[in-house]
């Protein structure tokens, strides 16, 4: 309640007589231009590839306050968290670790120890221009880990003529957020820096009889530099991430903040070079350092406390050339060569649970694309890639894709693609015959236009992915295959600049070789949302997410998972270069309940509940 009378005496103190432009909201869904599916700028429709575009000012109507929450609203995408309070983001009913592809400003964050990405979901929402996602396969331009899908995250650190901006926030289970982003420009130089931290104590309560509370705080927090002219770049950044083990790692309650946590650190720079070389044609260069750091302290139910410590670092360098020489034609040809290595790699136990501490690897690849106009309303996009790693082999993966302008308003569209994910070097110590997981796609899909008003995409898409690397007990195997069909919609409604509806929907088949359904995915995923402007700065938005019930292991008998509905509201207010947004999450504190494995819970065997109704208090100053 104290949040809610401070945004209303917030409201009351400043003038509401201004005039707040709200032509962007409307302009950016009209014709948006991204390059995450070919790395050349096209319009989202143009392009064979299924892709979302999220916009944080958007995000912010609706109470979005991170990449994780923000993930949540792309169709096809199931938001879960492991038993350990691990986040997880699974595309089309695929939850095995790797089979996303994570990057921030481009930059992969992926690492080969397990392939995570979850320690950059609390990245926040205010330091982000928008977020670009690729639903489905693109292995051709991305490599290794796009399987299922892309993402990537365009800080507002990297965009021109972004407003300074300070920003705070505070909210239930004592969690605040505070943090700025600064730019200037010194002939024709941009310089920008940009950092927040985020501390949040919740905690869960225990699936057993006493109700224990578990521990799932949170300590996060992160530094980016850009500096930028008009051919050279550097960016870099450094991000840290403590969490609470939550109902732990191997089903023993984590009660103890000093004990048992999970500690990742990541420490990412890039230098570019980007120039136009003649004969229509644009060179780019890339030289970058990647570094990955975990330390886990858990409690094991036979070994006691069990320590990790994980390091590893990579280098890389990449070129590419777009060309439009050729008439109708817009040539990529790129190459990547990539040194990864452990520096280190230990487990205070008897049990290998971590990589090998010798563990390297080198990876060469060599990729082509062409988007070729046919004619003025058809485009063919044909791409292959090649890749060998010195520590299981090479991989082969082509696509190819058509897009039918029908009419200004009226779009088909088809993809074939294969794609590949590397294992792991946690999964290559325990079984050092594994290959890469391989995926062949199909998709197809149609989009319609009228005007401003409606905007409508849906799509349909059946995958089939072979050798799918799993661990049913102590080791990692590759016997299984499954796949997955399903469809998706995206429906926006947008009459003037003051309301905006969007409709969100899917449906997903996630089956094994025998026919049998896949546990723990949602076959059915739904968010609609409505966004009120008024012209006194005043807005309101309302979100509502649906997921449905889902299966457990053959081996459960304890029936379906529960399924979720879970409505938030926020109300918005901007005067001048403040604003201010009171954000209510899940307004009927319904809750959300996560799978615990039976194996972990035969005392008392119900799942973990997550979530209940959370009240946030956010403002910032754009100068």
């Amino acid at each position: 309640m104290r949040f809610i009378l401070l945004f209303i005496a917030l409201i009351s103190i400043l003038n509401a007589n201004n005039d707040v432009d709200l032509e962007n909201d409307l302009l950016q869904s009209l014709d948006e231009v991204s390059e995450i599916a070919t790395k050349t700028k096209l319009n989202i429709d143009d392009t064979p590839s299924f892709v979302t575009v999220l916009h944080s000012q958007k995000l912010q109507k609706l109470g979005v306050t991170n990449v994780f929450e923000a993930l949540g609203l792309v169709p096809g995408v199931q938001l879960s968290r492991e038993l350990s309070g691990v986040p997880i983001v699974a595309f089309r009913g695929m939850l095995q670790k790797g089979e996303v592809k994570l990057m921030i400003d481009g930059v992969t964050i992926n690492n080969a120890y397990r392939g995570s990405i979850y320690y950059y979901f609390r990245f926040p929402i205010e330091l982000i221009q928008r977020i670009e996602v690729i639903r489905g396969s693109n292995s051709v331009i991305y490599g290794s880990g796009a399987i299922s899908g892309v993402i990537n995250i365009i800080t507002k650190n990297s965009q021109k003529n972004i407003p300074n901006t300070l920003f705070v926030s505070t909210g239930s289970n004592d969690n605040n957020l505070g943090g700025f982003l600064y730019s200037s420009n010194l002939s024709g130089v941009k310089f920008s820096i940009d950092s927040y931290y985020n501390k949040d104590n919740k905690m869960l309560e225990g699936p057993n009889a006493t109700r224990s509370k578990n521990d799932r705080h949170l300590k996060d927090y992160s530094i980016g530099v850009n500096i930028s002219d008009e051919h050279f770049g550097f960016l870099g950044r450094i991000k840290r991430s403590e969490m609470g083990n939550a109902y732990g790692i191997f089903g023993v309650n984590d009660t103890s903040k000093e004990l048992y946590n999970n500690e990742n650190n990541s420490y990412l720079a890039e230098f570019s070079y980007k120039n136009s070389i003649g004969y229509d044609t644009k060179l780019s260069f890339l030289l970058g350092y990647n570094r990955y750091e975990q330390n886990i302290g858990v409690k094991h139910p036979l070994l006691n406390n069990i320590d990790s410590q994980y390091k590893e670092e990579s280098y890389y360098s990449e070129i590419n050339l777009i060309s439009n020489y050729f008439e109708n034609h817009t040539l990529l040809v790129g190459a990547k060569l990539e040194s990864i290595n452990a520096i280190q790699a230990k487990w205070t136990a008897p049990i290998p649970f971590v990589a090998d501490q010798d563990s390297s690897r080198k990876a060469l690849s060599l990729y082509l694309n062409d988007i070729y106009s046919i004619t003025q309303s058809v485009d063919m996009t044909a791409g292959v890639r090649y890749d060998n790693y010195s520590d299981f082999g090479d991989s082969f993966s082509p696509s190819l894709g058509f897009v039918y302008r029908m009419s200004n308003s009226l779009r088909l569209k088809t993809l074939y693609s294969h794609a590949y994910r590397a294992p792991s070097w946690i999964e290559l110590t325990s079984n050092s015959t594994l290959r890469a997981e391989k995926a062949d796609s199909i998709e197809a899909g149609v989009i319609y236009k009228k005007s401003s008003v409606h905007n409508v995409r849906v799509n349909l898409f059946v995958s089939e992915v072979k050798g799918m690397i799993t661990k049913p007990s102590t080791q990692y195997i590759q016997n299984s295959d499954a796949k997955f069909y399903g469809s998706e919609l995206e429906y926006t409604y947008q009459a003037n600049n003051q309301i905006e509806v969007n409709l969100f929907a899917s449906y997903i088949n996630a089956t094994d070789e025998d026919g049998a359904d896949l546990a723990n995915v949602a076959n059915v995923l739904g968010t609609s949302s409505l966004t009120y402007s008024l012209d006194n700065g005043l807005s309101f938005g309302s979100l509502l997410k649906y997921v449905s019930s889902s299966k457990r292991e053959a081996t459960d008998t304890r029936g379906n998972i529960k399924s979720s509905l879970i409505f938030d509201q926020t109300v918005s207010y901007v005067y001048d270069s403040l604003s201010a947004n009171l954000i209510i999450k899940d307004l009927f504190n319904r809750g959300t309940y996560y799978a615990l494995p039976l194996k972990y819970n035969t005392s008392n065997p119900t799942d973990f509940y997550d979530g209940g109704r959370t009240i946030m208090l956010k403002l910032a100053w754009n100068f």
